[in-house]
């Protein structure tokens, strides 16, 4: 079974998630909309995109394939590779998440490019600081995750490593890997970089404490 949280509920382990509570599932659902208004606002920002699209544009450039055919072959090596060597199988929320892409289209016909550059880069910073705590939110309430944070919750669960340390770690990696292979490159990719994975640790925590699940324990032990 899994770690007490607080005294409170306790839960299995990832491998082997649950259906839900209504709190989690209200958790789950906040973190979803502020994943969704962030990536839309990052977007809408023009400013560069987030380190997965530096890889996937990167792919396309060096294999010539469809960007649709790269994103789907990434998405079944991530799952498969979390599913054997983590064992973060997916479940409710990863099929939820493969939708994800349907409301952000509908908030891009809603928010406009601002002219103004100070307004572009205040548009990415709260984009930003939402996509960090849509991840941590939907990752808290312990119901699945996407195909590419499967490989982010499964080592940092399995190795016991700060969350923030393994998200910092492989964004650059992806980022650098990406545009080794002639994938786009902005400002908005350095800022994401550098601040999703500063702000993700305490949107987890706050998230967990929200969703009565247990943090991770490296966390909990960087916290001591």
């Amino acid at each position: 079974m899994g770690a007490q949280y607080r005294g409170e509920v306790t839960l299995p382990p990832a491998a082997n998630p649950d259906l839900g509570t209504p709190r989690r599932w209200g958790v789950f659902g906040v973190g979803l909309s502020c994943l969704a208004f962030g990536i839309a606002m990052s977007i809408r920002a023009d400013l560069g995109v987030g380190s997965w699209q530096v890889f996937e544009t990167g792919l396309t450039e060096a294999t010539g394939a469809s960007y649709g055919t790269v994103v789907l072959a990434e998405s079944v090596v991530a799952l498969a590779v979390a599913w054997t060597w983590f064992k973060e199988r997916p479940w409710l929320a990863t099929g939820i998440l493969a939708f994800t892409g349907i409301g952000i289209g509908a908030l891009l016909d809603v928010i406009v490019t601002p002219e103004a550059f100070a307004a572009r880069v205040g548009l990415l910073v709260v984009g930003t600081g939402l996509i960090a705590v849509g991840v941590a939110f939907y990752l808290a309430a312990n119901l699945g995750a996407s195909a590419q944070d499967s490989l982010f919750v499964g080592f940092y669960r399995r190795y016991r490593v700060r969350p923030g340390v393994v998200r910092f770690v492989m964004d650059a990696l992806l980022v650098v890997t990406g545009f080794a292979l002639g994938g786009q490159l902005g400002v908005g990719t350095v800022l994401a970089t550098l601040a999703v994975p500063l702000a993700i640790e305490p949107a987890l925590l706050f998230g967990h404490r929200l969703a009565r699940t247990p943090p991770p324990a490296a966390l909990i032990e960087s916290r001591q």
